[in-house]
């Protein structure tokens, strides 16, 4: 095996990595769920959303589920409360998300040069952990209210409430 030339290979530990990798991992499902809301809001079959929905970014689903939501309700206040909650906090999840894939490794902090030199923290990256979970409970919730249920994931009734937003994402999400 050719061994990795890259020094933060040594600088970040075993769990900095796992930690990492599940919190990428949980906003790529995030993200998918969200397409599949707007499969469901358009009642498009699984090739149609292939080439219509899924290559949309996540920004573009959320703002065309937003648009539908207008012109046709959500089936429930539980599914507009989940999606207006999911669009407020998915700006801060797209950001870290953003920074930890595309950035460089910097003295140990995630710098995204393409984005003015956004700098996030480890310790920042892993405080978002409470609100990607909470984005996934949004994201399965609308889903369900939609009408494609999760057979292992009942949603919570009602809502848990907002954890509290890092300061370091207020400028994303606000308060």
């Amino acid at each position: 095996m050719i061994t990795s030339p890259f020094r933060f290979d040594t600088e970040l530990s075993s769990a900095d990595f796992e930690k990492l990798g599940r919190l990428l991992l949980r906003g790529s499902h995030i993200d998918h769920m969200i397409a599949n809301c707007l499969k469901l809001q358009l009642n498009l079959d699984e090739d149609q959303a292939k080439v219509m929905i899924f290559p949309l970014t996540t920004e573009l689903r959320l703002q065309r589920m937003n648009e539908l939501a207008k012109l046709k309700a959500l089936p429930s206040g539980k599914a507009a409360n989940a999606f207006q909650q999911l669009r407020v906090v998915m700006k801060g999840i797209k950001a870290i998300r953003t920074n930890v894939v595309h950035a460089v490794l910097i003295k140990g902090d995630f710098t995204l040069r393409s984005k003015g030199d956004r700098t996030f923290t480890m310790e920042q990256i892993f405080e978002s952990e409470e609100l990607t979970n909470y984005a996934g409970i949004l994201a399965l919730t609308l889903r369900h209210e939609l009408g494609e249920p999760d057979p292992d994931y009942s949603p919570p009734d009602p809502l848990p409430v907002r954890p509290p937003v890092p300061a370091f994402l207020k400028s994303y999400i606000g308060s």
